[in-house]
C-alpha cells in the first residue's frame, strides 16, 4: 500500500536546487537594486544638495545632468530611477520572504526588470546621440538595470 499523503511525499532531487537558484537571484536582484538605488539616490541629492559630483572617466555629467532631458516637469529623472529600484528591491525582498512564489509573481519582477532596462536604453541613446556625452552615473544604472534583467529572464526559467 503506498503513502498518498503528500506531506510525506520525498521531493524530487531537483527541487532543493531549483529553490537555491531561485533564492540566489531574488539576492541578486536585491543587491543590484540596492547599488542602483545609491546611484540613482545620489544623483537625487546632488539635484537637491549640489553635492560634488566627480565623473573623472566620462566628463559628460554636467552635460547630461544640466540637459533638458534629465527632468520631466519639474521631477528630475533620479527620483524615478530611486522609486524603480526601490520599488523592485522591495518586491524581491518580499519574493524571498514568500514560501511559495507564484509564476505570475516571477513574471511581474520580469516585466519591471524589463520596462527598467527598456527606459536605460532610451537614456542612454539620448545620452549618446542627442546631448552628446555619458554620465558615469547614468552608465552604471543602466548596467544595474542589465543585470537585473539578466536575473529577471534567469528567474522566469527557474520558475
Amino acid at each position: 500500500m503506498t503513502n498518498s499523503n503528500p506531506s510525506s511525499t520525498p521531493l524530487s532531487p531537483q527541487a532543493p536546487a531549483r529553490n537555491k537558484t531561485l533564492l540566489r537571484l531574488l539576492t541578486a536582484i536585491t543587491g543590484v537594486s540596492f547599488v542602483g538605488f545609491v546611484d540613482s539616490a545620489y544623483l537625487l541629492a546632488d539635484h537637491y544638495f549640489k553635492l560634488p559630483l566627480p565623473c573623472s572617466i566620462t566628463h559628460g555629467c554636467e552635460a547630461v545632468l544640466t540637459s533638458p532631458y534629465a527632468m520631466v516637469g519639474p521631477i528630475p529623472l533620479a527620483f524615478f530611477g530611486v522609486l524603480y529600484y526601490l520599488v523592485v528591491m522591495f518586491f524581491a525582498l518580499y519574493l524571498y520572504t514568500e514560501a511559495a512564489v507564484s509564476r505570475t509573481q516571477i513574471l511581474a519582477l520580469f516585466a519591471l526588470t524589463l520596462v527598467g532596462f527598456l527606459m536605460s536604453v532610451m537614456f542612454m541613446s539620448i545620452q549618446a546621440f542627442l546631448i552628446g556625452a555619458i554620465c558615469l552615473y547614468c552608465a552604471l544604472s543602466a548596467l544595474c538595470t542589465t543585470l537585473l534583467l539578466i536575473c529577471g529572464t534567469w528567474l522566469t526559467r527557474v520558475k
